[in-house]
């Protein structure tokens, strides 16, 4: 079962995943970002796997390959069609939650962190969370995402596989 099915262009589309890939996410969240300054609330959500490339280097590239398409369907399901979701980075996903604020954000992602706990078991992998909100001092997309991944480098510090939220 492929996480998004197959209506995104490839050059817009992680092969391993079936989500965004970090092309499509750097075209559209500036975009999503100035929603923000309209008053519509935005919620951001950075979901890195723990110890990624030691656990890539114990694996096969088939079982790779399923554990990843299944964290991108988990991911997905996660997602109203307001929101994005993409893998940004090789062990990186981010969700960006159009006219969601902190309560919402929490709710997501303790529904993810839910819907992780199969892949979790299967694949032996965990994963940090770091939820920022948008405010309006904030300027430049990149202020929400440093916000998040603040957030994001606390859950790790903390021992992983947990939630830490900002703002």
């Amino acid at each position: 079962m492929e996480a998004t099915g197959s209506k995104g262009h490839p050059a817009l589309t992680d092969a391993q995943t079936g989500l965004p890939n970090a092309l499509h996410w750097d075209t559209v969240f500036g975009v999503i970002f100035g929603a923000g300054d309209r008053g519509i609330p935005l919620t951001l959500i950075l979901v890195e796997v723990d110890h990624y490339l030691g656990w890539v280097g114990d694996r096969d590239s088939s079982e790779v390959d399923r554990a990843l398409n299944a964290l991108g369907v988990a991911l997905a399901s996660t997602t109203r069609q307001s929101d994005l979701a993409a893998r940004v980075e090789e062990s990186r996903y981010a969700f960006v939650l159009m006219d969601c604020n902190l309560a919402g954000g929490r709710l997501v992602a303790d529904r993810l962190d839910g819907l992780l706990d199969p892949v979790r078991e299967e694949a032996g992998l965990g994963f940090s969370m770091g939820v920022a909100v948008y405010d309006r001092e904030m300027i430049r997309s990149e202020q929400l995402v440093a916000a998040a991944e603040s957030a994001l480098r606390t859950a790790q510090a903390r021992g992983g596989n947990q939630i830490e939220f900002h703002g």
